[in-house]
């Protein structure tokens, strides 16, 4: 009774860490599929932790390490309902080979070898061999003297020992494992011993020697206390002995301690087997057997089932697998046969589903590839003999004929430059006239537009549209300006220090030719490109047209300042001021109805800018807005 009671303490809490876990796993997946921008808003409604901060660097791509990496791959394991083709897609497209060339990089080795580990446990078995062969590549590269090569090459025969299990050949992956497992004692490398350790246990289970693989399980779990942190294999040697404990009766408290350890740990979906093993053991007029029930909130076995069965349906196909069979077993125990035998049915099709064509050709893969192995050692030493005198040749023959080479080059290279730079010449002449003809025509179109806008005014007697057909002209004219110094600038950059010189002569000419209005124009060595220019050319139009139509209305010193810099490497800011009336304290930038306004406002929207408008002798408009690089990283 103490040992089911341990059971039920955990259950209270199983709906807060689910949760907590589910925050995490929704921004991992979108980690995973590269949506960035989503994981990001969802991260930042998590509070701080460990965990929050290397997503935060996954997701912006600041200083990540292979540690990084391993840690975020290892998280994933520790939950349920992960693909890990979408994980091998991802590490594939993000996680480049290392530089170094002096050394095996043991957190790089460990991303590959948990991935191509995880892929094979999930029945993705072409996959997971793939992954096996670009592991082996990265370590062949190293020579035996390499630091770390001894560990690699031994921790890479993990892959064999879960071949030899699949293909039944039990003596030679046991001994393999045993084999390994000296070297690791060797080595004094814990990770390593318990590897080679959990392996080794498969087979003492496939013999039936639980005594001994309770014996294996409890040294797996006495090393990795000794580890700064959990290993891979940790808690699934939780659930494995969990299991030999309860067949074997007579491990109460051992349960119920490492029982309680699991429902804490982010490896709650192993509960699901130990929950439906223990009502298979239970009579229903049992008060366990009710306590379990009503913890669940179901009447019976079989909504128990149904519901466990929606709990764990995420996981992968193997871990879904056995808790359809151990459904089938309890439902059979409680008298339900015929949803027994449906749920056994469901087993074989999924089993068939995983198994029947992928693993039928990774077996033949692996056994082509071993035999590949075998080949390659004996043809090797004789294929260093045939190279080191084939070399000697080679050499001989190349020093012979590198100067008749070199020269014959030298002077076939003479007549192909010629060649080329006639090519070049005229490749860039017809560049020339493609790009005059290309700004010859937009000039036409924006001339054609302003044209079309005054005979239009012709016909206008109401003033207000007068007005607005006058305003969309200037407007023209203002893109007009900006593509013409375009033009006239070879690197394809905006001089905006004349820009705003004529732009600010074109407004006074239409609205008070007059009356001079005094000017202070400041924005030096301020080149912009296109994407820029023609936003901000618009706004300063709007502004300075906005100071001639109301701010210099009977006002008689009039004066205009308009500066503008860098105010950091990604921030540009523009202040125009005027030194009329100032604009109404009542103009609501969220409300108005002002054309001008709205442009403006809209277009600080479009250059992620900040907009900002006050009284300070007459109005004052001060605008901070992103580069084109700058904008072009936020999108």
């Amino acid at each position: 009774m103490k040992l089911f009671f341990s059971f039920f303490v955990l259950l209270s809490s199983l709906h807060f860490f689910s949760q907590t876990n589910l925050d995490y796993s929704k921004v991992e997946q979108y980690i995973l599929n590269n949506k960035l921008d989503s994981a990001s808003y969802f991260l930042n409604t998590l509070k701080d932790s460990p965990q929050k901060e290397l997503l935060n660097n996954l997701i912006t791509t600041e200083k990540l390490t292979y540690a990084d990496y391993y840690l975020f791959i290892s998280n994933l394991t520790k939950r349920q309902g992960v693909n890990y083709l979408d994980v091998q897609r991802y590490i594939n497209n993000t996680v480049l080979d290392p530089l170094n060339k002096n050394k095996i990089d043991k957190d790089f080795y460990n991303i590959k070898w948990i991935l191509t580990t995880k892929l094979l446990e999930d029945a993705h078995l072409k996959e997971g061999n793939e992954e096996q062969k670009k592991l082996e590549n990265y370590v062949n590269q190293f020579s035996e003297n390499t630091p770390n090569y001894r560990w690699a090459t031994t921790k890479l025969k993990t892959h064999s020992v879960v071949m030899y299990f699949i293909e039944k050949e039990l003596k030679k992956g046991k001994n393999l494992s045993l084999k390994c497992l000296k070297i690791a004692e060797d080595l004094n490398d814990i990770d390593l011993q318990i590897a080679f350790l959990y392996n080794y246990g498969g087979y003492l289970l496939n013999e039936l020697n639980v005594d001994k693989f309770i014996t294996t399980s409890e040294r797996i779990l006495s090393l990795d206390k000794q580890l700064p942190k959990h290993s891979f294999y940790y808690y699934k040697t939780i659930r494995n002995i969990i299991n030999a404990y309860i067949y074997k009766g007579g491990y109460d408290k051992e349960v119920a301690k490492l029982i309680e350890e699991l429902y804490n740990s982010e490896a709650r979906v192993y509960s699901y087997l130990l929950y439906v093993q223990m009502i298979t053991k239970l009579n229903k007029d049992s008060e366990v057997f009710k306590t379990v029930l009503k913890k669940f909130e179901v009447s019976n076995v079989l909504e128990l089932i149904k519901k466990l069965e929606v709990l764990g349906k995420n996981q992968n196909s193997n871990g879904y697998f056995f808790l359809i069979d151990k459904f089938s077993r309890a439902l059979q125990k409680h008298k339900y046969y015929d949803e027994a035998l449906a749920y056994k049915e469901k087993g074989i099709a999924l089993t068939r589903k995983i198994y029947s064509e992928e693993l039928s050709a990774s077996l033949a893969n692996f056994k082509i590839t071993q035999a590949e192995k075998e080949k390659e050692r004996e043809l090797k030493q004789e294929k260093e003999k045939t190279n080191l005198y084939l070399i000697i040749a080679l050499l001989s023959l190349f020093l012979l004929s590198i100067t008749f080479i070199t020269l014959k080059k030298l002077k076939k290279q003479s007549l192909e430059l010629s060649d080329k730079n006639k090519i070049i010449k005229k490749s860039l002449n017809e560049k020339d006239l493609l790009v005059k003809e290309m700004h010859h025509r937009v000039k036409n179109n924006f001339q054609l537009i302003t044209s079309l806008l005054e005979l239009q005014t012709k016909d206008i007697e109401d003033e207000k549209a007068l007005q607005l057909a006058l305003e969309g002209k200037n407007r023209v004219n203002s893109m007009a300006l900006i593509h013409q110094k375009l033009y006239q600038n070879k690197k394809g950059l905006i001089d905006f220090n004349e820009f705003i010189n004529l732009l600010v002569k074109e407004i006074n000419t239409i609205y008070d030719s007059n009356n001079k209005v005094s000017t202070i124009i400041d924005s030096k060595n301020m080149l912009l490109d296109i994407d820029t220019a023609i936003p901000l050319g618009l706004i300063i139009n709007e502004i300075i047209t906005n100071a001639y139509k109301y701010a210099f209305i009977d006002l008689e010193n009039k004066r205009l300042e308009v500066f503008m810099n860098r105010s950091s490497a990604e921030d540009i800011t523009l202040i125009v001021q005027d030194n009329g009336p100032g604009i109404s304290e009542k103009i609501d930038l969220n409300k108005t109805k002002s054309l001008g306004l709205r442009l403006i406002k809209r277009l600080v929207k479009q250059l992620h800018g900040v907009l900002k408008i006050n009284n300070v002798n007459g109005t004052r408009f001060e605008i901070t807005v992103k580069d084109f690089e700058a904008r072009k990283a936020i999108d």
